[in-house]
This record gives structure tokens, sequence and C-alpha cells, in this order.
């Protein structure tokens, strides 16, 4: 499958990078790019003898180099070496170079989350568009780069769609949310209570609030504190409320789910203070205890109506699920396998000159529109309407790219998109 050697590649095209697998925290922290940096390097890269456009993918666990071209790795390397300031023997030693096939596979493997440090996630995807997007609007990439990630990106959305790897959640604030929503149905209507301020706290707040939960209570002993989280979440249309540590028992009372994170030495919430709430309330209750040592006596739990959950608990959930998503990486795998040969395929039947004119059509139409939009509409400088258009222009495309993959060996399907298209 390998295409690295004496050989040349069957596409002008290389991946160079870094990544968790193989490199010491301490030099990715020196490799990383911060977002207004990427055009610098992209235009470095970009003139390096042999390669003519680039990409720049730089997240926490990453620095990975795109390249159309065939360029010499020990030039790319001693570029990159000097633009970080880092040594270039150290850097040589830890990066991986993946050319032609071999890098067209490694990068459908990180768009579909395969080679990520939690397995599946999507975030990834986010990451490698707006990388992707970077250098498309910097005019850093062209016939090669343009269809290659427009492939890739339906490739991370055919593995979501076609097998379980981003299904079972895994982080403790995500599968909080799960299980809030199994005691309380839809969460729209649930009040929740915040106790302390830490911040897997703060994460699972964010979590509940974006599965649509509008009314918040921060409760904490530094009220300053409490205030200035409170602000954290406030909107136009979404205020939290806050209270004095001395109302802790009677907010109980007034709350269907209940979030601690203090940093205190002993429980907060004793079973006491829970039975006088269930005394005056009907519904049930839940605690989410992210504390340690825990902030809720462990027997609350034993009390009729009431869920309690503490971060050991919703840490074995994680791992379980971490267990499940490896067991769909074999067929992740397979199928990213299968798409790299279909791309093989279009590359060998020199579709890939029609695949970036198709992309060249709808940036242009989507250019096109926007302008008119924009002096129409009188709008200026609107990331909106600029995502909107590019998000229907992405599913236009996708569908014609779609189709020329299903009909590889069909000489009559070039025709077709060039005659719908006008090319």
């Amino acid at each position: 499958m390998g295409e690295a050697g004496g050989t040349a590649p069957s596409l002008p095209f290389v991946v160079f990078g870094v990544d968790h697998h193989r490199t010491p925290v301490e030099l990715r922290e020196k490799l990383a790019v911060p977002i207004e940096g990427i055009n610098r390097l992209l235009a470095l890269l970009s003139t390096t003898p042999g390669a003519s456009e680039a990409v720049v993918l730089s997240t926490c666990n990453r620095l990975e180099c795109y390249l159309a071209g065939t360029p010499d790795r020990q030039q790319v390397i001693t570029r990159l070496a000097e633009h970080q300031g880092v040594d270039a023997a150290t850097l040589d030693a830890h990066a991986f170079w993946h050319p032609g096939m071999d890098g067209v596979r490694h990068l459908f493997r990180v768009v579909s989350g395969l080679e990520s440090l939690v397995l599946g996630e999507y975030q990834i995807v986010h990451q490698v568009k707006t990388g992707y997007d970077i250098a498309h609007q910097g005019k850093f990439t062209g016939a090669v780069l343009n269809p290659l990630f427009q492939r890739a990106l339906g490739v991370a959305k055919d593995v979501r769609n076609n097998t379980a790897i981003g299904k079972f959640k895994l982080s403790v604030a995500s599968v909080a949310v799960d299980l809030a929503k199994h005691i309380h149905g839809e969460v729209e209507r649930a009040r929740l209570l915040v106790v302390g301020a830490g911040e897997i706290a703060e994460l699972a707040v964010r979590y509940l609030l974006t599965a649509g939960v509008r009314e918040l209570t921060i409760i904490n002993r530094n009220e300053d504190r409490a205030h200035a989280l409170a602000e954290e979440f406030r909107s136009v249309d979404f205020v939290p409320q806050v209270l004095p540590w001395s109302m802790l028992s009677d907010a109980l009372t007034q709350h269907d789910i209940v979030v601690t994170s203090t940093a205190a030495p002993h429980a907060v919430i004793t079973v006491a203070d829970v039975k006088q709430a269930m005394r005056r309330r009907r519904q049930p209750l839940m605690f989410m205890d992210l504390a340690v040592p825990r902030d809720v006596e462990p027997s609350v739990g034993e009390l009729s109506d009431v869920y309690l959950y503490n971060i050991d608990h919703l840490e074995q959930v994680v791992s379980a699920n971490q267990q499940l998503r490896r067991d769909e990486v074999d067929a992740a795998s397979a199928l990213v396998d299968s798409l790299v040969t279909s791309y093989a395929t279009d590359v060998r039947h020199d579709r890939g000159a029609l695949m970036a004119q198709v992309a060249g059509y709808f940036a242009d139409v989507i250019a096109a529109e926007e302008a008119r939009l924009v002096g129409k509409l009188g709008l200026k400088d609107n990331p909106e309407l600029k995502y909107g258009l590019e998000r229907i222009g992405n599913k236009l495309q996708h569908q014609l790219l779609k189709y020329l993959r299903d009909h590889a060996h069909d000489p009559q399907a070039e025709k077709i998109i060039r005659e719908i298209l006008g090319l």
C-alpha cells in the first residue's frame, strides 16, 4: 500500500508533520502555529522548491503541512525548523513524511478522527476545514489540494454516517448531559443549580445550556466568583441567577439538576438537606458530583427519586464508551481505505483536473452571489451569509463529486458533469 522509497508517487502530493503519536509535547509546543501566523507559514511552504500549494493544520496534538508537488524532505524540514526556531535534526527524528496516496490515506484518517487522541472526535473536522479555508482564501490551494480537501471533508461525513466511531460520548461533561436527558427527558424545562465553580462543572453547564436548559442558578462561597461565572453565560435573553451560600439548602427544592464542583474538604450537601428538599418537591432530583473530595454524601443516592452520579460513575461510562469506539475502528479504517482506493481511481483517470474545475466553479458562484447580496442588502463582512452560501455550495458540489466517484468506470460521467456546469 505504501509509496515511500524510490518510486515516484501517483499524485504530486506529500504530508509532512508531527503528532501526538510520535512527537514529545515539548517539541509540539514549539511547533504550534497560532491562527494569525498560518498565512506566513503557508507562504514559506508554498514557495519551497518543488511545492506549489500548501495547507497547514495546527492543533494541540499536531502540526501537519500538506503540500502539492514533490518537494525535497530536507528542504521542507530546514525551512520549518528555521521558521519555528527548533533544531532541524530533532524535528527530522520525530516527524513523518507521507507522499502520494499514503498522504491521502493519512489525511482521510485524520479528518475521520482515526488519528486523534480521542478516537472519533468530531472537532478535528472543523479544524481541518478551518485550515483548508485559510489556505483557500489566501490562494495557496489549487488543482491538487482543492479537490483533495473537498473529498476529505466528504470522507469525514461518510465515516460518521456509516460507522459508530463517533456515537459514544467520551467526555465526563457530555455523559452527564446524556444522564440528565435520561432522567428528565428533554431538559428545556429543567432548572439547573451549580454549586461551586470548578472547570469540569463549568464545561457540564455549557453542555446543558447547549442541550436546551434555560434556567440557571449559581451558588459559590466566593460570591464574586459566582457573579463572574454568571457573566460568562449571560446573553441578551438569558440571565443566570446568583444566590448566597446560605441559601443552598433552600435552593435544592427549586431545582431539578444540581452540578457540584467545590474545593471543600468535606461534603457540603447532606442527606438531611436532600430529605428536606424532597419533602417539598414532586419531581426527581439529579446530582452530578464532579468534586474530589465529594460534595454530596454518598447515601443521598439511596433516597427515593434522587439520582446521584459522582466523578467515578461518569468516568466509568466514559471508559466503556472508549472501548466501544475502539471496536468501531476496524470498520472505519476499512471504509477509509476503500475511499482512498476510489480517490486513487479518479487520479488515475485524470479526473483531478475536473474535480478542481468543479471546486473552482462553486467557489466563483459563491463569491459572486455573496458580492451581489452584500450590495443589494447593504451588508458588510457578514460571516453568517458567507457560511450559509458555502454550506449550500459544498452540499451541491458533494453530490456532483459523489456522482463521479460512483461512476468511476463510466466514460460518460465526466462529459455529463462538464455539460451540467458548462465547463
